[in-house]
């Protein structure tokens, strides 16, 4: 059985390496991208995607943007958004848009970013949830 694929997308170098790491460690197969652009030739050149966990705000391209184009180039992708700022000043930033993914907030607990990746995985498409800071 093929592992998992997840692309993580930030532009915080540390971050993404980070997630990488987690996430490579815990055996699912990781493709990484600084940028919403790098995102989208990674999605254009047919790798299979399973998830795609995206930052929210990133400079030339959101994540809310990035994850509209995402739509239209990966079959039914589960998607979930991570961010450092707080909850309501994301929801300043994306509004209704950011409504129906999942939220995952920085710093992560890295056994419960685990199970709410699992949980993103398992969810029903599109399920509508948000994770709290612990």
């Amino acid at each position: 059985m093929q592992p998992e694929t997840i692309l993580v997308v930030d532009d915080d170098a540390t971050a993404l390496a980070f997630c990488c790491s987690v996430l490579s460690h815990d055996g699912y197969r990781v493709l990484p991208a600084g940028s919403g652009h790098e995102a989208l030739e990674i999605c254009q050149s047919g790798e299979p995607i399973d998830m795609a966990l995206v930052d929210v705000m990133m400079p030339v391209m959101t994540g809310i943007e990035l994850v509209k184009q995402l739509e239209t180039l990966v079959p039914s992708p589960k998607v979930a958004l991570i961010s450092g700022y707080t909850p309501e000043e994301v929801a300043s930033l994306i509004g209704d848009d950011g409504s129906s993914y999942r939220i995952f907030w920085k710093p992560f607990d890295i056994p419960i970013f685990l199970q709410m990746i699992r949980n993103v995985l398992d969810a029903p498409q599109r399920e509508i949830a948000s994770y709290a800071r612990p």
